[in-house]
């Protein structure tokens, strides 16, 4: 049983013992009035009961909605970290291949122009 029911239980109790004083006058009967305002409390207590139950399962579809969406957020996180890793490895082999070629166009020989042609 949650806080929350215990408060209403609570709550409940003490309506019931209220009345219960109010209810315990001259006579050996209660009267309309007082019977009304019993089933009054009584339909108010099994409302809030309700109420309290269907809080109580909100929070935990809530709750499991929640779990769902940080287990998504950790894969996307995992996966934007192999996508980082990836392209900072391809931003290296790049660099690397740019050095090759200036490295070759560096070294190649341009021969001289001959003689007849411009």
């Amino acid at each position: 049983m949650g806080k929350a029911q215990k408060l209403v239980g609570t709550g409940f109790l003490a309506v019931l013992l209220l009345s219960g004083s109010l209810l315990t006058g001259c006579t050996k009967r209660p009267a309309p009035e007082q019977l009304t305002q019993l089933q009054e409390a009584c339909a108010a207590a099994d409302k809030a009961e309700q109420t309290v139950t269907e809080k109580e399962a909100e929070l935990v579809r809530v709750q499991a909605e929640l779990a769902q969406k940080q287990r998504t957020l950790q894969e996307v996180n995992q996966e934007k970290a192999s996508v980082e890793s990836r392209l900072n490895q391809l931003r290296s082999e790049v660099q690397q291949s740019r050095a090759e070629m200036d490295r070759i166009e560096r070294e190649r020989v341009v021969p001289p122009p001959s003689p007849g042609t411009r």
